[in-house]
């Protein structure tokens, strides 16, 4: 059944690696004597290729099922037994998909869909797979920690890279080769995206994960992957890597390959980097990370390795990216335009030079053109009118299905005894139960306390044991704090299981039993007393190794405590479940990421610092106009300088307080960085370095770049699509009037669409002056008619009313302007034949006279003769 190739390849990798797996070896090679020969060589090319975290957190059994599944299917399925033997193991085979909670869970989704595609092709059969998918699961914004796909077809919604997880499941769970395709950021917005590719017929075809549609090679993000900088697949073996069937691999990370696809999805150029020493010798096993600006940061999309002519290449999109390169103390860094450049040279200089350099120069703004790529050609197939109907009376039925099903596990008579945790379990969805039975099973008030503790997401997939362990083994501590009048710190950082995006588990018994078994009651005691005596514990027997793992894999604490083995993370997490597991109140620092524990009325740190080194602080006051809106993670950041790059940090909800904002920072090197998204999709950016050293207060004035008006047009062509007008059917296109329009989809009665109605009466005389035609689009006529509403009506007596179905219309129409399509009202600017030059969606103050000055700029250039491209 299997080439005496892949043989060789899951003997050799598994032998390589049984040493890595410590205390597991003898187990793992006791239970491979039961399994049949095709088993063995299936389960040794897991226990080869696997991150080693997988190994201690998962039983044998859960990776043998997958097996047995893949090997049925083999047997009873006739498309597998003709595809490529790589192709089969990597795509078909593999359990993981991204950093998903592994379940055995394969013959669930089988039997969910073996029926409904029988007699089906392959490409039939794809195509209504999604359909299922999209009646089990859609869209909704969440935290980074993924859902496996049977607790996401629990709580029926997830972000897009779990949304993917599911569809890939679905697909591999019938024998058709799927994979998870991601770019990890865009550059003409603040956001990434996940989809699927499938394998049909010898080619992969792309669609979006429970977003179907009547044909492959569709979705919304057609247009946007045209624009994107690098689009990557991953594996988690290299079997077959570079070969005519594989991947072609252009960057490891630990256990991980990843696979460049971006040609598939737009124009590229071949990108080099050559990295130079001080002296012009080329400088081999550097590291050159390619980072993007998005959200504010530079975040990287790829990580290089220099050959020995100290070189390195890529296949890029066409746009600019921030080039890094690290070789032990020596850096060097530079901004490159891959549309006009090919390749970038970097000298590398010491690290003491540079952080030399910041520190002596006085800080100040310098400014950075970030440029978004173009549109190019759209590499999608396209449904006719017919399909298009098609598709959107089954997507509508598919949505009735998912919120029905939902909806039937929210037991009300249940829930009407907890009125005040009804929103809590109307989000458990799925997992009602689960959260049910812990809640209901005594009256503890530290049940309650537990589950406000926990992140929304935890209610979806937490198990009512695993809670239950918790309560159990955090009760010996909790008299003490209650009578010290702190019971929000006990609940908090000592009851609470969730320390960070790891999976839940019941670790605290076993980890006292692996503590006392190891140090015995007076090393414990001596951590109690002096808990910065736990990271060293850590750091001592957790070991890591990350050419063997994938580091975005967080270990549970017990099996990092039991395997000794656990990336840096890990580490934390472990130490951070020790100290509460033994009644230290503890925490990871949100936005240093680092341990830190309760101490005479506050947090100290006791990871990250160096060696016989104390905590200390610098204060960074930052001034701005009051009148200026600076927003986290969306026009700027601070960044700190670690191990050769500037590292973001985490704040997720500063915001400034009046005119200043302070930041109490330990000491070292500082980036701030500003971005200015232009509707282009390019950025005005500009970035401002500084020293800060221990008890120094330093103060720096905000600055955001302005762009100018012009340069916030655009020219993107408009699909048209159909109204109601008087009752009649009739196309957009023909309600616009010569010239330019602004089509406005709203929602009277809703705050955001007040807000902008007030502010076009309040402009009503420079709107009417500009000679423009309006089209107001509404849902349907039973939208309750406010005063605002009333008055812009008689305000814009020749502006067009109709109706619309804005779950077809908004949607495509906001992606076409790259614009938030959750958001209403939405504001185009629209010129003759359709063309978008300009769009808002959701209200921001001043939006109306934002569009009022870009009406002026654009009727302008119009007269003169001059078209906008914004590019």
């Amino acid at each position: 059944m299997f080439s005496e190739k892949l043989r060789d390849y899951a003997r050799k990798n598994y032998e390589r690696r049984l040493p890595v797996l410590g205390c597991l070896k003898e187990e793992i090679e006791q239970k491979l004597r039961n399994c049949t020969p095709n088993e063995q060589v299936l389960m040794k090319f897991f226990y080869g290729t696997m991150p080693v975290r997988d190994a201690g957190e998962y039983d044998f059994e859960v990776f043998l099922e997958y097996v047995r599944h893949f090997l049925m299917l083999y047997e009873t399925m006739e498309w597998c037994r003709k595809l490529p033997e790589e192709i089969l193991l990597n795509h078909v085979l593999y359990y993981r998909i991204n950093t998903e909670n592994i379940e055995d869970c394969r013959r669930f989704f089988y039997d969910q869909l073996i029926d409904r595609i029988k007699e089906m092709t392959v490409e039939e059969a794809v195509l209504e797979i999604n359909y299922w998918c999209a009646e089990n699961v859609a869209y909704e914004a969440s935290d980074d920690r993924t859902l496996s796909p049977l607790s996401l077809y629990g709580a029926g919604k997830g972000r897009c890279g779990e949304e993917s997880t599911f569809a890939v499941t679905a697909f591999r769970s019938v024998g058709i080769p799927a994979r998870q395709v991601y770019t990890p950021k865009w550059a003409h917005c603040d956001d990434n995206h996940a989809w699927v590719e499938v394998y049909v017929d010898g080619k992969w075809y792309f669609l979006g994960a429970c977003e179907p549609k009547e044909v492959l090679d569709e979705g919304w993000f057609v247009n946007a992957s045209s624009r994107t900088l690098l689009v990557h697949e991953r594996e988690f073996s290299d079997y077959g890597c570079n070969g005519n069937n594989g991947l072609s691999c252009f960057w490891r990370e630990g256990s991980l390959s990843y696979g460049n696809v971006t040609s598939c999805y737009t124009e590229t150029k071949e990108f080099r980097v050559k990295v130079a020493e001080a002296d012009g010798a080329p400088a081999p096993n550097a590291r050159v990370f390619v980072e993007v600006l998005n959200s504010g940061e530079f975040a990287h999309i790829a990580v290089l390795v220099t050959d020995n002519d100290g070189q390195a290449s890529l296949c890029l999109g066409k746009g600019t990216v921030l080039v890094w390169a690290v070789k032990d103390n020596r850096i060097g860094e530079t901004l490159a335009h891959t549309e006009d450049e090919r390749e970038v040279y970097l000298t590398l200089k010491e690290e003491s030079q540079y952080i030399s350099k910041v520190r002596q120069g006085k800080p100040s703004w310098n400014g950075m053109d970030i440029q978004a790529p173009k549109e190019g050609r759209a590499c999608a197939s396209h449904m006719t009118k017919e399909q298009k109907a098609k598709n959107r009376e089954r997507v509508q039925t598919s949505m009735e299905m998912r919120k029905n099903r939902i909806k039937g596990y929210f037991q009300e008579e249940l829930a009407e005894k907890y009125k005040r945790e009804r929103e809590l379990l109307l989000l458990s969805a799925g997992n009602f139960g689960q959260i049910y039975e812990f809640l209901d099973r005594d009256d503890n008030p530290d049940r309650k306390r537990m589950l406000y503790s926990l992140s929304i997401k935890d209610y979806k997939d937490v198990r009512a044991e695993v809670l239950e362990t918790h309560l159990r083994d955090a009760a010996r501590y909790r008299t003490e704090w209650k009578e010290r009048g702190q019971l929000d710190i006990y609940t908090s950082y000592i009851l609470c299981p969730r320390i960070y995006m790891e999976e839940l588990t019941g670790y605290r018994q076993e980890i006292r039993e692996l503590l006392t078994g190891s140090l015995g009651e007076e090393e414990i005691r001596r951590f109690q007393k002096e808990p910065a005596f736990i990271w060293e514990y850590v750091k001592a027997q957790v070991r890591y190794d990350e050419k063997e793992d994938y580091d975005a894999l967080l270990s549970t604490p017990a099996a990092t405590l039991k395997l000794k083995f656990g990336s840096p993370m890990s580490r934390k997490i472990l130490c951070t479940a020790i100290c509460r597991t033994l009644g230290i109140p503890a925490r990871l620092n949100q936005t240093t990421r680092e341990v830190e524990v309760f101490r005479d009325g506050g947090f100290v740190r006791i990871s990250g610092m160096k060696e016989g080194r104390k905590d200390e602080y610098a204060l960074l006051i930052l001034k701005r106009h009051e009148e200026d809106e600076w927003n986290y993670y969306q026009n700027w950041t601070i960044g700190q300088y670690r191990q050769g790059r500037f590292v973001t940090l985490d704040y997720q909800e500063l915001q400034f307080r009046g005119s200043e904002l302070k930041l109490k920072l330990t000491p070292g090197v500082y980036r701030i960085l500003t971005a200015n998204r232009l509707p282009s999709g390019n950025q005005l950016a500009a970035q401002c370095k500084l020293c800060l050293d221990p008890g120094q207060t330093f103060e720096v004035e905000m600055y955001l770049r302005a762009g100018e008006p012009k340069k916030m047009l655009v020219s993107n062509q408009l699909e048209d699509f159909e109204v109601v007008e008087d009752g009649v059917l009739r196309s957009a296109s023909s309600l616009m009037r010569g010239g330019t329009n602004i089509l406005m989809f709203i929602e009277p009665s809703e705050e955001p669409t007040e807000h902008v109605l007030n502010e076009m009466i309040t402009l009503q005389e420079n709107l009417k002056n500009l000679e423009i035609g309006m089209c107001f689009v509404l849902r349907d006529e039973k939208r309750q008619r406010t005063s605002a509403w009333e008055k812009v009506l008689r305000a814009f007596p020749d502006g067009k009313l109709v109706y619309g179905e804005f779950d077809d219309i908004v949607e495509p129409l906001a992606r076409r302007m790259y614009v938030d399509p959750e958001k209403l009202p939405l504001l185009i600017l629209v010129k003759p034949g359709l063309e978008g030059c300009f769009a808002c969606s959701g209200y921001r103050v001043g939006s109306v006279k934002l569009a009022i000055d870009l009406l002026k700029v654009s009727m302008k250039d119009d007269k003169n003769g001059g078209i906008v491209r914004g590019r």
